[in-house]
C-alpha cells in the first residue's frame, strides 16, 4: 500500500508534452513549407481533419483500453492480434525508429553550433567523420544521463516540449505583430487565396509522406499509460491536447514563415537551418539582433534532448 500512494505518477499535461516532442516541432513545419511552400497551409488543414484528429482519439483510445499493458504499440497488437504479430510490431518499430534516432542526435548537433557560434559555420566546417563522432557522443550521454538520473525524460520533456510550444507561440504572436508594423508586407508575393490552394499533381502527392511522418509519433508515449493515476481519462485528454497544439503549430506557423521566407524561392540549407533564419530574421526585424535565434537555438537543443530521451527510452519497451 505504501508503494503505491507513493508511486510517481505521470500528469496528463506532462505526457502532453512528451508526445509533442515526439510529434511536431518547428523544423518538422519547415520540411513540408520547403516542399509545398504557402500551399501547405491547407495541406496542413486537411491533415488536421484526416490524420492528427482521427489518428490521436485512436491512440488515446486505445492507451485507456489497454492501460495496464507497457508495450505500446506492441502490446495493442498483441491483445487484438495475437503473439506474433505483436512481436513482428516491436521489432519493425524498433527498426524502423533508429533513422529518427540518429537525426535527432544530429540536430541536438546543429543546435549546439548555433547554440554557441550563433551561424551555421559550426557544421559546415566538420566532416562527416568529426560529425559522426558528435553524434555518438550525445548517444553516450543520454545512455548515461537516463540510467542515472531519475525522472531525467519527463524533467526534459516538459522543460524542452514547454519552451519549444513557447517559443511556437511568440513566433507566431510576433510575426503577425511585424506583419502589422510592415503593413502587411510579406516576403512571399504575391500573396493571396489562390497562393494556399495546392495543385493536386503527381508532385504534390510525392509530399503527402513527409506530412504525414511529421506528425507520427504519439503511440510512442502509449507505454507511459501505465504511470498514470486515471489512465483511462487522462491519457485521452493527453491526446485531444496534443491535437490542438499541433494544429496552432502547423497552420498558423507555416502561415507566419511565409512572412519571413518568399515561399517561392527558398534557400537550399532551409531543412536543416530554416528555423534559425526564422528566428533571426524576427530578431532583426524587431530591432533585437540575434536574441530570439539564441533563445530559440537553446530551446531547440532542450527540445532535441528530449526528444532523444523519450525514442531511446520508448524504443526498449
Amino acid at each position: 500500500m505504501d508503494d503505491l500512494s507513493s508511486k510517481n505518477y505521470i500528469s496528463w499535461p506532462i505526457l502532453t508534452l512528451m508526445a509533442f516532442v515526439t510529434v511536431i516541432g518547428f523544423d518538422d513545419i519547415m520540411y513540408n513549407f520547403q516542399n509545398q511552400g504557402m500551399t501547405v497551409i491547407t495541406s496542413w488543414v486537411l491533415m488536421l481533419f484526416l490524420y492528427v484528429i482521427p489518428y490521436s482519439l485512436i491512440v488515446g483510445q486505445l492507451g485507456g483500453i489497454f492501460n495496464k499493458e507497457g508495450g505500446g504499440l506492441s502490446s495493442w497488437i498483441r491483445g487484438t492480434n495475437g503473439e506474433f504479430l505483436g512481436y513482428f510490431t516491436a521489432w519493425t518499430y524498433w527498426a524502423a525508429s533508429v533513422p529518427y534516432v540518429v537525426d535527432s542526435a544530429n540536430s541536438v548537433v546543429v543546435g549546439f553550433g548555433w547554440a554557441f557560434t550563433g551561424s551555421n559555420k559550426f557544421q559546415d566546417t566538420m566532416s562527416n567523420a568529426e560529425f559522426t563522432f558528435w553524434t555518438f557522443l550525445i548517444f553516450i550521454v543520454f545512455i548515461f544521463i537516463q540510467r542515472h538520473l531519475k525522472n531525467s525524460m519527463e524533467l526534459l520533456s516538459t522543460i524542452g516540449g514547454g519552451m519549444m510550444f513557447i517559443m511556437t507561440i511568440l513566433f507566431v504572436v510576433l510575426a503577425f505583430f511585424g506583419l502589422a508594423k510592415n503593413g502587411g508586407h510579406m516576403a512571399t508575393q504575391p500573396m493571396t487565396w489562390k497562393t494556399i490552394i495546392p495543385k493536386f499533381d503527381l508532385k504534390y502527392w510525392s509530399t503527402v509522406g513527409m506530412l504525414i511522418y511529421a506528425v507520427n509519433g504519439c503511440e510512442l508515449i502509449a507505454p507511459y499509460v501505465t504511470k498514470m493515476k486515471q489512465p483511462k481519462r487522462d491519457f485521452p485528454k493527453a491526446m485531444i491536447a496534443l491535437s490542438i497544439m499541433t494544429a496552432f503549430l502547423t497552420i498558423f506557423g507555416s502561415f507566419a514563415l511565409g512572412i519571413y521566407f518568399n515561399a517561392y524561392h527558398l534557400p537550399n540549407d532551409l531543412k536543416m537551418n530554416g528555423s534559425y533564419y526564422a528566428f533571426q530574421a524576427l530578431g532583426q526585424q524587431l530591432g533585437v539582433g540575434k536574441l530570439f535565434m539564441y533563445i530559440y537555438a537553446w530551446t531547440s537543443v532542450l527540445y532535441m534532448c528530449a526528444l532523444l530521451a523519450v525514442l531511446l527510452d520508448a524504443m526498449t519497451r
